[in-house]
């Protein structure tokens, strides 16, 4: 395990898209956003990515000067296509349609197709929120990336499909939440894999349905499969979001023959509760829920009671101070796509 500095990481993963082809602008929202991950404990959608994305570019899946469009707009509605840029880049460029559209009519539903991973999901409810608008967003792997079981199932049938929404708040931290409707993301087991450690009981099944805590078992063959998260109810809510994300965008839902996994279809809700309550009235009431939850007495060994989003931030906070620390299987894979590129593989460690 090595501890690296994120500022270093993130002018690393700015030099990288830009060799890959990324306009200055986009090869800095990749880089906030990889790292952002890693900063808020989600390492699984962090810089380790950036070996897969390299991947990518070279087999022609991801165009990293290519920029995202508006391919048709009605009403409340837009249709955006990526165009097979990074997906961070039309994530962003897809929020941003959604505020605008959501300030001038009081609802926006956006979706995306030809996108490549879009990354941790809250960055993209988040830009909706720092506009003051409640955001909701959905996003599935075109139809691939089937590692999850239906409930009462042992053939993985759907991706890990996950959602997310932010809400502002006044002066309480509002609420901002982004979780897999399978028990885990594939890319947290894939960082207990590398780690060297077990996966949590109720994650994952072998390929026989039988019941197991090692990783590597979704990764080989024959392969075991995630769970979904709450059974019934994780199942229910990974099949709305192949229809929201996947469906709807054009982008692909799961199906015998599905495309690329790399492709991301995306759902995004915006919501101005202006139309329903003064601003002001709407964020105090936000707050007054949020610090009231928070009353509730801690849970022996699980307490206190956090607001979805404060961990994150908090985390955040601590790994911006002390550094983000990387297995070493991660830092020889940014080292080497630093090399393929041309650049100096030295890593920027504390």
């Amino acid at each position: 395990m090595k501890t690296l500095d994120a500022d270093g990481l993130r002018a690393l993963v700015v030099r990288a898209c830009e060799r890959m082809g990324a306009r200055r602008l986009d090869a800095e929202h990749v880089a906030l956003s990889l790292v952002k991950a890693n900063l808020c404990g989600y390492d699984s959608h962090g810089v380790f990515r950036l070996a897969q994305y390299h991947t990518w570019w070279k087999q022609g899946l991801l165009k990293p000067a290519a920029q995202p469009a508006l391919a048709e707009e009605r009403g409340f509605a837009v249709l955006v296509d990526g165009h097979l840029a990074f997906g961070q880049v039309v994530a962003r460029f897809a929020s941003q349609a959604a505020v605008r559209k959501a300030q001038r009519g009081g609802v926006a539903v956006v979706t995306a197709k030809n996108s490549n991973h879009v990354g941790r999901l809250a960055d993209v409810v988040e830009i909706v929120k720092e506009a003051g608008l409640i955001g909701f967003a959905a996003v599935n792997d075109s139809g691939a990336g089937q590692c999850v079981v239906p409930y009462g199932g042992m053939d993985g049938r759907l991706s890990t499909n996950p959602i997310a929404a932010g809400v502002p708040g006044g002066d309480g931290p509002g609420l901002l939440f982004d979780f897999s409707t399978s028990a885990a993301a594939a890319g947290k087991v894939r960082q207990l894999l590398l780690r060297g450690e077990e996966a949590p009981d109720g994650w994952l099944v072998d390929a026989s349905g039988a019941p197991t805590r090692d990783p590597g078992s979704l990764f080989r063959e024959p392969h075991g499969f995630l769970l979904p998260a709450g059974g019934h109810r994780g199942y229910a809510l990974s099949l709305l979001v192949e229809i929201l994300a996947g469906i709807l965008s054009g982008a692909g839902f799961a199906n015998p023959h599905p495309g690329p996994e790399e492709m991301n279809g995306l759902f995004i809700l915006a919501l101005d509760p202006s139309w329903f309550l003064p601003p002001a009235t709407f964020r105090a009431h936000v707050d007054q829920l949020t610090a009231y939850v928070k009353t509730a007495r801690p849970m022996p060994g699980i307490g206190p009671v956090h607001i979805p989003g404060e961990r994150s931030s908090d985390e955040a906070a601590r790994r911006e101070r002390e550094g983000i620390v990387l297995d070493d299987t991660t830092c020889a894979a940014l080292a080497t796509v630093l090399a393929n590129l041309g650049l100096p593989a030295d890593l920027p460690y504390q």
